[in-house]
């Protein structure tokens, strides 16, 4: 029987990758979008590409509960068992900052990011406990521990999600289940298209690895943080950002004699 796991936020860039790379190592693979329709196109796509494993896309609302347990209920009804909870899907929120936030700002953000990623997490641990444990990789950001500016809300639901993660991870242990968080740095999407070949070496330039993460590299570190490649593996925090959270300063990498950056 293959192993099971459902992603939120699936139907495209990090989170679609991700569906990838688990029905390439041989998984059942469940896909969320907010909208029935984007989740089973996506499921159908990803069916093509791997026919020998079964998908399956269900809409599924981050910021309703009610929405979530249905979801995990329909995931019970056609798998069985649950081996790993991804939960990928967020609400970036840029542009709230600290003197111009609404609480309904702030109630959304919050709802979507911390409020419906535990829900989602106590759901598949529940179901996890049936079928003698499992892996859950919640994917939070370099801006739970790094400021700029129109990121208030968004970087405490991030903050939020990593101290939730260490507690579940205390609480679940004797349920044989793990809870990781993926530190995710900047990632490449379609947005940057739009960028100049020049704009996007200077913004590569700032990272000490040379270039932003892909999809593809995002998804290979939550597949190690589910699989059996990392059975002792819990409450920690595994970074991929490109070495920028360890800079003091903006990277450059160049730099003079006298040790300047030029």
């Amino acid at each position: 029987m293959n192993k099971v796991v459902l992603i939120t936020g699936a139907t495209k860039n990090t989170g679609y990758a991700t569906a990838q790379r688990f029905a390439k190592e041989g998984w059942d693979v469940c896909i969320t979008s907010r909208d029935d329709k984007g989740a089973q196109e996506a499921a159908t796509r990803l069916q093509t590409e791997y026919p020998d494993v079964k998908i399956e896309g269900i809409a599924y609302e981050q910021s309703n509960v009610e929405s979530i347990r249905a979801g995990f209920r329909r995931v019970k009804e056609w798998f069985g068992r649950l081996d790993a909870f991804i939960p990928n899907a967020a609400h970036l929120a840029v542009g709230l900052d600290s003197l111009t936030t609404t609480p309904d700002q702030w109630d959304e953000v919050m709802n979507a990011n911390l409020r419906g990623t535990f829900f989602g997490c106590q759901e598949a641990a529940k179901l996890m406990a049936e079928n003698n444990g499992g892996a859950i990789a919640v994917v939070s950001s370099v801006h739970a521990n790094q400021s700029i500016p129109g990121r208030v809300a968004y970087s405490a639901s991030k903050a939020g999600l990593n101290a939730m993660v260490r507690c579940m991870a205390v609480e679940l242990g004797h349920l044989h289940i793990r809870v990781n968080s993926l530190i995710a740095g900047a990632i490449w999407t379609e947005r940057w298209l739009s960028q100049t070949p020049e704009q996007t070496q200077k913004r590569r330039d700032q990272y000490p690895a040379g270039r932003e993460s892909a999809p593809e590299d995002i998804a290979s570190a939550l597949y190690f943080l589910c699989s059996d490649q990392s059975p002792t593996i819990t409450g920690t925090e595994l970074t991929v950002d490109s070495g920028i959270s360890i800079c003091l300063l903006p990277y450059n990498k160049h730099w003079n004699d006298k040790g300047q950056a030029v």
